[in-house]
Formats: structure tokens, sequence, C-alpha cells
């Protein structure tokens, strides 16, 4: 009976070794984030899918896996655009896979020990914008500075960097913020005519990433994990959270594109 009881002694504590070092590393978390960064944004049709991972960062932003995955769940905002495979909410999991059932725009959260992190999921439906009156759009760098306002037509953004390029997280059918920063940049260093347009400033000297949801250089100002290209709508004073990609511009709309530090 002792030696049973000895076994099972040592059982439970080599266990709870193993427990206590296994979420530990859950405890070095300090944020959430998406395992694939184009997750952040997608852009998809009725009936299509995406799957995701969530991660924990530390502190030297460093990807993790959350080793207690019962603590995890996922929610969606608009269960009329975007679910799981599984239903409306889903726990236990660090990957779903999310369907999309209808036109609108939802967000998708993973929760973890009271931190979360989103992705913004947009439907398009079948209406199209092809222009967008009045827009001004502003930008300063370092070495970059304009000021420009026009009208914003809408174009695929693989007419601008090439047929291979990836525009999955790029709204299609309505003119965005992107539309504008890309469209005014040309205008103002190398203002072809509507018959001679060729897209070669832009293509030259600026860099899209991201399944083209995100800006990492406009001429010779590049981000870093220290400052971005940023943007702001209509004189807010707090920088977009969703991606220029995704944002529908309106008549009159002014963009301002800053090189600034990353805001938490």
């Amino acid at each position: 009976m002792k030696k049973v009881f000895s076994l099972t002694l040592v059982l439970m504590l080599v266990l709870g070794v193993f427990c206590v070092g296994a979420y530990a590393a859950d405890s070095e978390i300090n944020q959430l984030t998406l395992d694939d960064g184009s997750d952040f944004t997608v852009v998809k049709n009725i009936g299509q899918t995406e799957t995701m991972t969530v991660k924990g960062l530390t502190s030297s932003w460093q990807k993790i896996d959350i080793v207690n995955k019962a603590g995890i769940t996922w929610t969606t905002s608009n269960p009329s655009v975007a679910i799981f495979t599984e239903g409306v909410t889903v726990s236990g999991k660090d990957t779903v896979t999310v369907i999309t059932v209808g036109k609108g725009r939802a967000q998708i959260k993973a929760h973890f020990d009271g931190k979360e992190i989103y992705s913004n999921i947009v439907v398009e439906g079948n209406d199209t914008i092809s222009l967008v009156e009045n827009v001004k759009v502003q930008a300063a760098g370092d070495t970059i500075t304009f000021d420009k306002t026009t009208p914003v037509p809408l174009y695929s953004l693989k007419s601008v960097f090439g047929a291979g390029f990836n525009d999955a997280d790029v709204l299609k059918k309505k003119p965005t913020a992107m539309h504008a920063l890309l469209y005014a940049l040309e205008l103002k260093y190398d203002p072809d005519t509507k018959a001679t347009w060729d897209w070669d400033w832009v293509r030259a000297n600026v860099e899209v990433t991201s399944e083209g949801s995100f800006v990492t250089k406009i001429g010779s100002d590049r981000g870093d994990w220290t400052k971005g290209w940023q943007y702001k709508i209509n004189n807010n004073s707090k920088y977009e959270k969703q991606a220029s990609s995704i944002y529908e511009l309106k008549a009159g709309d002014i963009v301002k594109w800053e090189l600034a530090p990353w805001q938490n």
C-alpha cells in the first residue's frame, strides 16, 4: 500500500511540475496576435472561408503558442455576416475556420485571459462605386510631404503592381483610402495624362504588403517596428484601426497619412 501511495505521489509531483512549466509560458503573454498577418483584414464573397490561429505575444514581441487552449474563446460581432464552421461561438481552440454568410462587416475576436485580438471581415455586395469626388489626400514623412485634392477612381491594385500582386484584402467594388493614397502619389510625382497614365512612380517608390492592406514604404520613408505609415480620416485625432484597403471613401473625405510612432 505504501509503495502504491509513493508511486502516486511521485506521479502527482511530476505532473504538477509539468503543468507549472507549461502554464508558465501563458504567463509570459502580454498581448494576443493572429499568426497570419493577412488575417487582420479579410475581404471575401459570400460562402468563402478563412482559417485563423491566435498566438500569444511576449514583451519582446515573440510569438508563442497558447498552452491553456481551454481558456480561448472566439466570437463574431455580426453572425449575419460571418460565423464559424462550428457555430456563432467557439471555445477551447486556438485555430478556427470562419465562413462568410452575408454581405456586410463583422469583427472576429479571439479572447484569452482578459486579452483580445480581432480580425475585420468585409463581404462585398454587387453595388459598385467607380469614382469618389473631392478627396483630399495629405502625407507627411521624413522626405515625402504633399497635399492633393482629386477625384479618386476605382482601379485594381494589380494594374499598379502587376498581375502577380496579391490584393486579396482590398475592396474590389469601391475606392478606399489605399486607392486615394496611390492615386494622389502618382498624380503628384508623375502627373501623366489619362491617356498615358502608367503608375511608374508608385511602382518604383511604394511598397504595399499584407495582401494589399499595409503600406510599408513611400519614397525613402520606410516603416519599422518603431513607426509606420498610418492614416486618419477627416481630422480625427486618432489613427484608423481598420486597414486603409477596406475604408470606403466618401465624397469630401480628408485622408491624412503620417509616418508616425506606433500606438497601442
